[in-house]
């Protein structure tokens, strides 16, 4: 197992997109030729749910809770709002606390507004009190056209008449009774426009004790409606707005009698109230069917009937049927049934090396031409020149011998040799084609430009001598190479740098895509650091360390002179002495001198301590001498 996960993390971080190396192709090979365990790619999950009722964990992403995850309740809870500007229903009854407005036009003109008291009448000037309680809008038109008629004669005069119109303006509440399973039962106040959904909205929503299937409308002691929701949302059938609710209603919800939960490889995994008579048939259906990878096996967990029990030790059960059956399965009252999925096939196989898009590809009735050709490279002329076609390696499991079988094909015979899936198939790159191998040299070289790398190496010198040398603008200290290094980090993962070299000299072999650079001669010498004044000094001739950092300002308080150092034109670093100070150090034009601070000053110096030391004791001694001359 720890071979088949070495090469499954090496093929993660190459990458299914680049080509590998023969030596990689190798050590895969190896692994597969010697391990009987098969290789695969990681599965993508497909499932929606898988969840097992039976099944201590749940193996989806997305967790399911059977006790909370009920079909329909949602639908009643949303923010219920009507506005004051809907159209009134042409059928719609007044009743107390309705506002109109009566409008007249024509010979007469004229607009009132009233309202109906508790007894549903209008008290209208001249003429009393005139009762619409529980009449339509175009019924209380007509009775006003007959009462108000007294007074302006023509409303009924045809020939010079008078129009008249009724508005509701203010809308009066209808007190409707709610039993049962409701978010807030009793007395509710209910929009009058209201239907049996719109006003179980209004009422907070069924809770989830409550039956969806079997909503009863009650209207003077009988049940005059039952609503089955479901119809509704499931198939958008509304059969219930044809009946407004009026005043008194009663809308009972009763108890669910018998409810199942689906899950696995359906489309919605939830807990669905059924009829009596509804089979496995009608829960698909309510599940919006099985998702396409789903099996023809079902398991159902039952609980048995409470007078079907022996003992409660056995009231549960636990049996696999076949989807043919779905319309004959009737469920019982907290079954749970699962669909499981189809099991995975290996219908693939898998090529790897040098083709333009190495991967899995399918295995069924194909060749290995066929698979090659799919994969890329071997009618491109130019690309193919790269690829070994006569060394072409597949890996085939064989339950015949402990090893898996390894066969080998030239890509002229691929198109006789039939695949089988899990074949591995290895094509390697030919070495020599991309064996084409150069350096470069730049700078003050007489013919600068890039070079074949030749076998058997080349050193600095013989690099200079084919660049026409160098010239008088630089020298063989200016020499600096840069070179390519490739090292393992420490998760072992390749890596490639290009450094530059130090301490390079003249019979230095270089390497592939090494640059060899001539910078051009600098009549000056950098001081920087911790001096008085940091910067370029003129080149002078023989002058060695300590007259640079003098000329620089000289040593700024704490500065380390034991670690003086010099980085040469060429790169190459040199330290200034321990004991010397760079007494005897050689200064050229290019070099850089690097003074450093002390960062923590209170540690002592033993080196600063004796040089000072040594320049107090010299000029007490030239001091000394002066006096002495003087006196004699």
């Amino acid at each position: 197992m720890k071979h088949i996960t070495i090469i499954f993390f090496l093929l993660i971080s190459i990458g299914f997109s680049q080509s590998l190396t023969n030596s990689q192709l190798d050590k895969i090979k190896k692994e597969l030729t010697e391990s009987s365990e098969i290789i695969t790619a990681p599965e993508v999950e497909l499932e929606k749910f898988d969840f097992d009722p039976d099944a201590v964990t749940l193996t989806s992403k997305k967790s399911i809770n059977v006790e909370e995850d009920f079909f329909g309740y949602d639908y009643f809870r949303k923010d219920y709002k009507i506005y004051d500007n809907i159209p009134t229903p042409s059928n719609y009854v007044l009743g107390p606390g309705d506002n109109i407005t009566i409008s007249m036009w024509g010979e007469s003109n004229m607009q009132t507004s009233l309202t109906l008291n508790k007894n549903g009448s209008i008290f209208y000037g001249d003429i009393g009190f005139i009762n619409l309680s529980n009449k339509t809008i175009k019924d209380a038109e007509i009775l006003l056209k007959e009462k108000l008629s007294s007074i302006y004669s023509t409303l009924k005069d045809e020939n010079n008449s008078t129009s008249l119109s009724i508005e509701v303006g203010k809308l009066k509440s209808i007190n409707i009774f709610f039993t049962g399973n409701i978010a807030n039962p009793g007395i509710n106040l209910i929009h009058p426009f209201s239907d049996i959904f719109s006003a179980i909205s209004q009422a907070g929503g069924i809770n989830r004790n409550g039956s969806l299937r079997t909503v009863q409308l009650i209207r003077a002691g009988k049940v005059i409606n039952t609503v089955d929701f479901y119809s509704f949302f499931m198939e958008g059938n509304n059969t219930f707005s044809n009946i407004k609710l009026i005043d008194g209603d009663i809308i009972h919800i009763p108890s669910v009698n018998k409810r199942v939960f689906i899950s696995g490889s359906v489309n919605r995994s939830s807990n669905f109230e059924l009829l009596n008579n509804e089979s496995l048939s009608k829960v698909l259906f309510y599940a919006s069917g099985l998702t396409s990878d789903a099996s023809s096996d079902i398991k159902i967990t039952q609980i048995i009937p409470f007078e079907d029990r022996t003992s409660n030790d056995n009231a549960r059960s636990s049996i696999t049927m076949n989807l043919k059956d779905k319309d004959s399965i009737i469920l019982n009252n907290g079954d749970s049934i699962y669909i499981k999925s189809i099991s995975l096939v290996d219908l693939d196989v898998e090529v790897y090396g040098k083709v333009k898009s190495p991967g899995p590809y399918p295995a069924f009735n194909t060749t290995l031409k066929n698979v090659l050709d799919v994969a890329g490279g071997f009618d491109d002329p130019t690309f193919r020149q790269s690829i070994r076609e006569d060394e072409i390696i597949i890996l085939r499991p064989d339950s015949n011998q402990f090893y898996s079988k390894e066969i080998k094909i030239s890509y002229k015979d691929a198109d006789q040799f039939k695949l089988e899936p899990n074949d591995k198939i290895f094509v390697y790159e030919d070495i020599n084609y991309r064996n084409s191998f150069t350096y470069r040299i730049q700078g003050e070289v007489f013919k600068p430009g890039t070079y074949p790398f030749k076998a058997g190496g080349t050193t600095v010198q013989e690099a200079l001598t084919l660049a026409g040398g160098i010239t008088e603008l630089s020298s063989e200290r200016n020499i600096s190479i840069k070179q390519d290094f490739t090292y393992l980090d420490d998760d072992g993962n390749q890596i490639s740098t290009s450094e530059v070299i130090n301490n390079v000299s003249l019979d230095f072999e270089i390497g592939i895509n090494s640059v060899i650079t001539l910078s051009p001669f600098e009549n000056v010498v950098r001081v920087i650091g911790n001096v008085y004044n940091p910067g370029l000094i003129t080149y002078q001739k023989g002058k060695k360390l300590p007259r640079y950092i003098e000329l620089a300002g000289g040593h700024k308080p704490n500065s380390i002179k034991r670690k003086v150092y010099i980085k040469r034109a060429n790169g190459n670093i040199e330290q200034s002495g321990r004991i010397t100070l760079g007494l005897g150090k050689n200064i050229y034009p290019g070099d850089t001198i690097y003074v450093p601070l002390n960062e923590n000053p209170q540690d002592f110096d033993i080196t600063s301590f004796i040089s000072d030391i040594s320049t107090t004791l010299a000029n007490i001694a030239a001091i000394l001498l002066i006096v002495d001359n003087q006196t004699d």
